[in-house]
């Protein structure tokens, strides 16, 4: 009897204990970590973030003269932007192989993009893709009002023209699709009186003019050309011709001036630099087709060489233009312009291709000029938060 009444002792205290522990599992599963707010409701991330903003914005107060600039209220600012722009190219060459004197000009159709851009403060990252064939643009900029430098990468496949060669009857056309055109820039600048004009506030919408001014402006371009044939009937014509490549380092001083008549609610920006170009290099890579004397087997040949330049420097130039209406504190409509002049004057020694030996031997002086203009314009929608 007492055994039996201390078994239902035991398995009371079991159920007992079982009942405690089912309880503090399921209070455990239950439990939620405490985030300690303060009477604003902000966490201490969120505040430990505020500080460190605030911190930078107090900065680059600090270096503005607050009469003519100032920063927008909120910090981030995302765009929806239409895109479109163009390239033209003038080649002008004498004694050229197979056809003698040699005009060719050529122009890119101007094709619609559409594109979205993300800005935090003065960093901003762009992309358009083509609404036809789907091509892309990209960009990648860091604007301040002291310096800036701006990444531009632009590709098309639309270059249509014609050319004119004293040794050939009628005019060759270009048609859409022959040649591909890739340019890439690479911008920096500095800004004289950046603490009462604002580069940025035209461009990328990350500080307000308040009152007009203006600056002198130093600015250094890398600039990167590419003419790719594409396809082999346009190449041939082109005796051989597959590839150029044009590499230029340009310095300049210029000018930029904002224009506002009521305090940054509108704005006008021009911008005109004038350049020297002190680097240049030119590579051309040909793909010749060829046959034996006496035989029916295809040989190619690719060869590749620098063309030299006739004079060490060239005058070329930069043009932007800005069109800003903020609307209010989150919302701003901005059409923006850039123009970029590139000039080449080669004078180098030509080669054949001997079609019986595969040997290279040199036969013409080839003088030629160069010219392109390449343009873009962007029109944006943009929301501040």
């Amino acid at each position: 009897m007492i055994l039996r009444s201390r078994h239902i002792a035991l398995l009371g205290l079991l159920i007992v204990l079982g009942c405690f522990g089912s309880q503090a599992v399921s209070a455990q599963k239950n439990h939620k970590p405490v985030i300690k707010r303060d009477s604003t409701g902000t966490t201490k991330a969120q505040r430990d973030w505020n500080k460190m903003m605030t911190f930078a914005d107090n900065v680059f107060r600090k270096n503005l003269d607050s009469t003519y600039l100032t920063l927008p209220k909120y910090r981030w600012r995302v765009a929806i932007n239409g895109e479109a722009g163009g390239v033209y190219t003038f080649l002008v060459a004498h004694d050229v192989p197979y056809y003698g004197e040699l005009n060719t000009y050529f122009r890119s159709n101007v094709t619609p993009k559409i594109g979205l851009q993300l800005s935090f403060r003065n960093f901003n990252v762009g992309y358009a893709v083509d609404l036809y064939k789907g091509y892309s643009n990209f960009s990648l900029a860091l604007m301040q009002n002291a310096f800036g430098i701006e990444l531009l990468r632009r590709k098309t496949f639309y270059a249509a023209g014609y050319m004119d060669a004293s040794n050939i009857e009628g005019r060759k056309n270009v048609e859409p699709g022959d040649i591909g055109i890739t340019t890439l820039f690479l911008s920096m600048y500095y800004a004289f009186n950046h603490r009462k004009f604002s580069m940025p506030a035209s461009y990328k919408q990350s500080f307000i003019q308040r009152k007009s001014a203006g600056s002198v402006l130093a600015y250094m371009d890398f600039r990167y050309s590419d003419l790719n044939f594409e396809k082999e009937s346009y190449m041939v014509q082109a005796g051989g011709m597959k590839e150029l490549e044009l590499y230029q380092l340009c310095l300049g001083v210029g000018y930029g001036y904002n224009y506002t008549p009521n305090q940054g609610k509108f704005l006008l920006n021009v911008t005109v630099v004038p350049m020297i170009t002190f680097f240049n290099q030119m590579l051309m890579t040909g793909d010749s087709r060829m046959f034996w004397h006496n035989d029916d087997d295809d040989y190619n040949l690719v060869f590749s060489r620098k063309i030299k330049g006739r004079y060490p420097v060239f005058f070329t130039g930069m043009a932007r233009l800005a069109l800003v209406w903020n609307i209010n504190d989150r919302f701003m409509l901005a059409l923006t312009g850039v123009c970029n002049n590139i000039r080449y004057r080669m004078r180098d020694k030509m080669f054949e291709i001997d079609r019986e030996d595969l040997d290279l031997y040199y036969n013409t002086v080839l003088n030629a000029y160069i010219m392109t203009w390449d343009w873009k314009a962007n029109l944006f929608l943009g929301v501040r938060f």
